[in-house]
């Protein structure tokens, strides 16, 4: 608690129930609670919740404090439930700091170089192309849960080299309970969703540390083998432990590409003028077989698109800092050790941007460049430089969404039919209520002439 000197420096709030704080709201609706919050208190206000004094911030106003080495740190920012389900163990890249962090994101950014990426694409296609042809075979499904295992097949496909299989079908079982036990009260009990997520974990962990050894057995081209090939020339070679955990945190962060791919279909369905723009220029640069990094760069509206959704989808709700320093922000005070999020949903859909809750690609067109308006406007996956705390993936994440759109555009037509497309807040990301209903056909490529 707090006395009644310090309030008057802290930023607007409420610390909720002894003990408890705002846990309850906060997990039963984790988008909903920091949405209404910045509504009423702006784009700074205080919580308690999971055990910690914790302030929230949103925009790119704030950003810049965000990214301040010597303000926040990542060390010790990860609630002890969460730090569980990442491994339990604080020595993974998002949770490092200066030096160490450093050197440890430089060899994992191997994995997701351009000329890595680039060799990454015909199994993605390949991919893509099998989960697209289900829904056709199928001619109505709800497709959410496919767009799951779309994407953890394609993270453990390019990056660990895990074909399709049982092996891969139960991990993604046990990603789901770990997804099921972030937003689950955290008590370690038999029967809660928390020790599930808890036992998932273990036998994911087991199986990424199989994977290790095997890699360090017979090194291939996957992103794996280039981090340890990396860390290796680096001169520090990564144990075991240290490799399964990073593997681990990439699939966590990989699998949330699923609501991307969902909005994809969505926002194009629903924007039958977006939609032609994309046809046209897929015909026009990349009608028929395979898709080359080449054709995606002469794509640049189809990048709009992509990096619109990124914009409006609401995938993860926040990322985690804590103060190292008393941290001056918009007339408050946040006091040293206290967590601080950056809420990315509420950043996303800033007044920077033009009517920000509109589906608008333009926005990111040469005319507007809205992304512009601020150093830190556009910051879906993390603010600042690759080298800093930006995701890993943001790369890989574009030309996956690039490559699911042309597939999805120039071999298909699909419709949605009635349904609730209202979405369920309480998962994360969060999933439409209907399971996203597609009635798909196949349509024949545009010919290419030779």
């Amino acid at each position: 608690m707090v006395n009644a000197s310090e309030t008057k420096k802290l930023p607007p709030g409420s610390d909720g129930l002894p003990l408890l704080g705002e846990t309850l709201s906060f997990i039963q609706d984790v988008f909903g609670f920091i949405r209404k919050r910045r509504a009423r208190y702006g784009p700074i206000f205080r919580t308690h919740i999971l055990g910690k004094p914790t302030v929230f911030i949103s925009g790119p106003q704030l950003a810049e404090k965000w990214l301040d080495p010597t303000l926040i740190e990542r060390a010790g920012a990860l609630p002890a439930n969460v730090l569980a389900l990442f491994g339990g163990d604080a020595n993974i890249v998002p949770l490092l700091d200066g030096e160490a962090h450093r050197r440890r994101k430089q060899v994992l950014l191997s994995a997701f170089t351009r000329e890595a990426i680039a060799s990454y694409l015909p199994r993605l296609q390949r991919t893509i192309e099998d989960h697209l042809g289900g829904w056709v075979a199928a001619g109505e499904m709800a497709v959410t849960e496919d767009l799951k295992r779309l994407a953890v097949e394609s993270i453990c496909g390019t990056i660990l080299g895990l074909d399709p299989g049982d092996e891969l079908r139960e991990l993604l079982d046990d990603y789901a309970r770990v997804a099921a036990a972030f937003v689950g009260l955290p008590i370690d009990l038999p029967g809660t969703t928390y020790r599930a997520g808890l036992k998932a974990r273990d036998r994911i962990l087991a199986v990424l540390r199989e994977q290790v050894r095997k890699h360090e057995r017979q090194p291939g081209t996957d992103g794996l083998s280039r981090i340890l090939a990396a860390a290796s020339a680096a001169g520090e070679p990564f144990p075991i432990e240290t490799a399964a955990l990073e593997m681990h945190h990439f699939v966590l962060a990989g699998v949330i590409v699923f609501a991307e791919l969902a909005a994809i279909v969505r926002e194009l369905h629903d924007h039958t003028a977006v939609r032609g723009r994309v046809a046209a220029e897929v015909t026009a640069q990349a009608p028929a077989g395979p898709v080359t990094p080449g054709q995606l760069r002469q794509m640049p509206y189809l990048l709009q698109v992509v990096n619109e959704v990124k914009r409006t989808c609401p995938n993860v709700p926040m990322s985690f800092g804590r103060a190292r320093a008393p941290i001056e922000m918009n007339g408050y005070v946040i006091p040293p050790g206290w967590l601080v999020m950056m809420a990315v949903v509420e950043s996303n859909l800033n007044e920077v941007f033009a009517d920000p809750s509109l589906f608008d690609p333009e926005r990111f067109g040469p005319a507007r460049a809205e992304q512009n308006r601020h150093p830190h406007a556009f910051m879906p996956q993390g603010a600042g430089e690759m080298s800093g705390h930006k995701c890993a993936g943001y790369d890989f994440s574009t030309v996956m969404m690039q490559l699911f759109a042309i597939l999805l555009v120039r071999g298909h037509t699909w419709q949605l039919p009635r349904q609730d497309l209202g979405m369920r807040w309480n998962r994360i990301p969060p999933e439409y209520k209907s399971g996203l209903v597609v009635r798909a056909r196949k349509i024949q490529p545009v010919a290419v002439s030779r």
